[in-house]
């Protein structure tokens, strides 16, 4: 989900979706890295907190601070395993959280990192812990000339992230849950995900910017002896046509490595636009041409998002994809997301939300077909200025291959998160 130091929904592996997450943190990874709000530079430049307590401002005013936290929960997991004969348990879940951010005027950099530990009282499921970490440096090499590098890594038991606090990513300034979100391998193991891109942007004049990323991005689930590995490459050039309109073109190239090795090369055009003061549009597409390894997929890919804050107490995100470079669902695959959600403070000290995703992908000989979906619903109350009360539930249902799942978890949790992210920025 994606709500404030509340939250206690499904990591996503961007992230990168990855994998972002996810993990799956996936081709969301990149979502959960840092992104700008809209297409003008003198917006904040945000990044999700990893205890799901919404967002970060990179550039804040703070010189240096340390982030702590903590979420304990306490509740009911429908059947952790996807056992055909399992049985619901009582479950248990600690995660605390430390970070740590420094600015100054040239370099920021934010390194945060939070274990996720889960017990059941059922002896027929055992404990584990999954772990995760996020590194984000932006940096200036002249006023020209930008650079940023963004990480994020996990490793341990995957189910776990079901019941870890919620991972997001930027819509706009909107903290929301990626598509993502709706993935979920039933028996999975162990997982270890990995995942890196570096950038450098150039300011050819007051509207005109020219980016280049190299990314790379690896996955290895114990459960489904498979391992995924994606390099790419992307140029972009934008152009702001106003203060409030942006224009791009991109060229994209990928090559897969692990399960399959084939490369995939894409182009397109895009919109950034920031309609009001909060409420963005980005919209981005075009041709996807893959090799004959990859099952020649062709096909148009694209990425959409909308946020709106259309009151000071209430605010939407949608989200749309459909790409190629997954490695949590096996490489080469077309994946289609779809994601959406709505929040709102019902009182300073009170805020309640919705979260509602979607997921499917095409099959390849070396992996299975996928669909799922997921809802997810919080109410959280703070209590002190650090400290809140939340209740929390979330679905999920699909299926992958032959092998059809469900599974709900419903917790009460306390979470203190002195000054990390925010839900209403």
């Amino acid at each position: 989900m994606a709500f404030g130091t509340q939250a206690v929904l499904a990591q996503t592996t961007e992230t990168g979706q990855s994998a972002s997450t996810s993990s799956e943190v996936s081709s969301d990874a990149s979502n959960t890295s840092n992104q700008t709000a809209s297409s003008d530079q003198s917006q904040t430049t945000y990044v999700p907190s990893l205890d799901g307590s919404g967002l970060i401002a990179i550039n804040d005013m703070f010189r240096t601070r340390m982030l702590v936290g903590a979420n304990s929960s306490g509740g009911w997991d429908s059947n952790p395993d996807n056992l055909e004969q399992g049985a619901a348990s009582g479950a248990f879940i600690f995660s605390p959280y430390i970070g740590v951010q420094v600015n100054s005027a040239r370099v920021q950099y934010l390194f945060q990192y939070q274990p996720t530990i889960r017990h059941y009282t059922s002896d027929q499921y055992g404990g584990g812990v999954l772990n995760l970490g996020s590194a984000t440096i932006t940096g200036k090499l002249s006023e020209r000339w930008q650079w940023d590098f963004k990480a994020i890594g996990s490793h341990g038991q995957d189910s776990i992230r079901l019941l870890a606090p919620g991972q997001t990513i930027p819509v706009g300034n909107i903290a929301g849950a990626s598509g993502g979100t709706s993935s979920y391998f039933p028996n999975a193991g162990v997982v270890t995900y990995l995942s890196g891109e570096a950038g450098i942007h150039h300011d050819l004049s007051q509207r005109d910017i020219i980016e280049f990323t190299a990314a790379n991005s690896y996955s290895d689930y114990t459960g489904l002896h498979q391992k995924s590995s994606i390099a790419t490459v992307t140029a972009r050039y934008q152009r702001a046509v106003s203060q409030k309109l942006s224009l791009l073109v991109y060229d994209q190239n990928s090559y897969y490595y692990g399960a399959i090795h084939c490369g995939s090369f894409g182009f397109g055009g895009g919109v950034n636009w920031k309609m009001r003061e909060n409420t963005s549009l980005s919209l981005m597409g075009g041709p996807q041409l893959d090799a004959a390894d990859c099952g020649k997929q062709q096909g148009f890919s694209y990425a959409a998002s909308f946020g709106s804050r259309f009151t000071s107490k209430s605010q939407i995100y949608a989200t749309s994809s459909r790409e190629m470079t997954t490695t949590y669902l096996g490489p080469g695959l077309w994946q289609e997301t779809v994601s959406g959600g709505y929040q709102r403070e019902l009182t300073p000290s009170r805020v309640v939300g919705f979260d509602i995703g979607y997921v499917t992908s095409d099959a390849l000989t070396a992996t299975s077909s996928y669909k799922g979906t997921y809802f997810g619903g919080i109410y959280s109350h703070r209590i002190g200025h650090a400290l809140a009360f939340s209740v929390s539930y979330r679905n999920y249902t699909g299926n992958w291959g032959e092998t059809n799942f469900t599974r709900r978890v419903a917790l009460v949790s306390f979470s203190w998160t002195p000054g990390v992210g925010h839900l209403f920025q």
